[in-house]
């Protein structure tokens, strides 16, 4: 149950331990996917998925108790015309985001200085384009939305303010990003997926929006095709602020006003 009126160890425990429970799932399925298929970067990709998809079932019920606790009920999902358009409000916002974030993080002299981004990213695209897609792009994304947004971000709203359990939830959910360049990028998107999932009133709004960032940062890592707006110059710099900063205002506008309604 929920220690709203338990101590101060009852509550970080509360918060931390499906944190460390998924962290502990992960790890443990990873290491033995690698240790049979192998753990060079050819491989990395393939054991990640096989890892993800075998700990979603590990934290749905997580998430599922959360909700019946907090008096949600179980429903089928019902498609709206309010839900479609935030939906693709959704898209848009962390489209722009994702690309204008992405892109001045790779013209700072960060990405060339950090050795745990570069490997990094040499396992996540060492693969082939199919697998990459269904890891980063799909799988990835439901997962790590379901316990950070889903399960950690909805229990730190139950005790503590919400203006401070956007950005410990952020925090958390860049820790897991080992290197400097993927700690503030995950930060930055941590709370953009924290605010869309609040406004939106469902978790399914922050692994859309996930899903787009990752499956932006698959395409153009495999295909080149944003290089040119990532050259260093100025028509790159002007691009690049111009997205975030348009995402950001249009963010703005869709979280300052009341919760989005789903009747």
């Amino acid at each position: 149950m929920k220690p709203m009126n338990g101590g101060m160890a009852a509550k970080i425990w509360y918060i931390a331990y499906p944190f460390l429970f998924y962290y502990a799932v992960m790890l443990v399925i990873m290491t033995l996917a690698q240790w049979v298929i192998g753990s060079d970067n050819e491989h990395f990709v393939a054991c990640q998925l096989i890892a993800t998809l075998i700990t979603i079932p590990f934290m749905t019920p997580f998430y599922r108790q959360d909700q019946a606790l907090a008096g949600i009920p179980r429903r089928r999902p019902e498609v709206t015309k309010k839900k479609m358009v935030f939906a693709v409000l959704v898209v848009v916002v962390t489209t722009c985001i994702g690309i204008g974030l992405n892109n001045i993080i790779s013209m700072t002299p960060l990405v060339s200085i950090s050795v745990g981004y570069q490997e990094a990213n040499a396992g996540f695209y060492g693969s082939t384009l199919v697998l990459e897609l269904l890891s980063s792009a799909l799988f990835t994304p439901i997962l790590e939305e379901l316990v950070f947004r889903g399960i950690l971000f909805t229990r730190l709203k139950g005790v503590m303010p919400r203006v401070f359990a956007v950005p410990i939830s952020a925090i958390l959910f860049a820790m897991m990003h080992f290197n400097i360049v993927q700690f503030i990028y995950a930060f930055l998107l941590g709370i953009v997926l924290a605010l869309l999932m609040e406004r939106g009133q469902n978790v399914f709004y922050a692994m859309l929006g996930h899903m787009t960032v990752n499956l932006i940062a698959v395409i153009r890592t495999e295909t080149g095709i944003l290089n040119r707006i990532v050259a260093g110059d100025a028509f790159s710099w002007i691009i690049s602020v111009f997205l975030l900063a348009t995402g950001l205002i249009v963010l703005h506008r869709f979280t300052v006003i009341q919760s989005y309604s789903h009747s």
